[in-house]
């Protein structure tokens, strides 16, 4: 999105806006993620504008009002004139992973486990799901199953934790979850988040 600013100055796509607010300065506040969706209800060119910033701690959280607020006042300095935006709170819902493998003859089980959990926790963290993505299930058995001692990942499940320490946000997990089971379909306003890494990808090695 960084590279998709367009070069008249004036936010015209969607990958033109999305820059515009990561280029937001620091002083007004940091947006981490951001998506952008026309409104179907609007007889103009409305946009809803969801976007959520990261706590202390790096995760998700809904910005203030007065993060919504530079941010519309930044956006006006760029938005075309027959465009109207509404700064929305993005949705974060938490996620769990658990999975069973098999070990190679001669591997150490616990020194496997403890291997494919850096491995999901590195790659996930990289990833950084956007508001609105996919989530492909069949990624995690390719992260499993590449690691050296694994003779292939049989079971992937993706969960939503409602405990009180994670997002109170409802979400129907088995309507998201595409007829072939290969990835999560995720609302236009909604990031999914796996908020405690090290307790929350839990996994079985056969």
């Amino acid at each position: 999105a960084y590279d998709a600013y367009a070069s008249q100055n004036r936010a015209v796509t969607k990958q033109d806006y999305l820059s515009v607010i990561y280029r937001m300065p620091a002083q007004f506040g940091q947006v981490k993620r951001a998506n952008i969706v026309q409104d179907a209800d609007s007889f103009k060119r409305n946009l809803n504008v969801y976007c959520l910033c990261e706590n202390a701690r790096g995760q998700l959280a809904q910005p203030t009002k007065i993060i919504k607020n530079n941010l519309k006042i930044w956006l006006n300095r760029y938005k075309m004139i027959n465009d109207t935006v509404d700064i929305l709170n993005g949705r974060v819902v938490n996620i769990g992973i658990r999975f069973t493998a098999i070990a190679k003859r001669g591997f150490n089980k616990y020194d496997l486990l403890v291997e494919i959990y850096d491995e999901l926790r590195k790659n996930l963290a990289q990833q950084k799901m956007q508001i609105g993505e996919r989530f492909y299930i069949t990624d995690i058995y390719t992260i499993i199953n590449r690691i050296e001692g694994v003779v292939d990942t049989t079971e992937v499940f993706v969960d939503q934790l409602l405990t009180a320490k994670h997002s109170q946000v409802q979400f129907n997990m088995s309507e998201a979850l595409s007829a072939n089971g290969r990835f999560i379909e995720v609302p236009e306003n909604v990031a999914l988040e796996i908020k405690f890494p090290n307790e929350d990808i839990k996994g079985i090695i056969l």
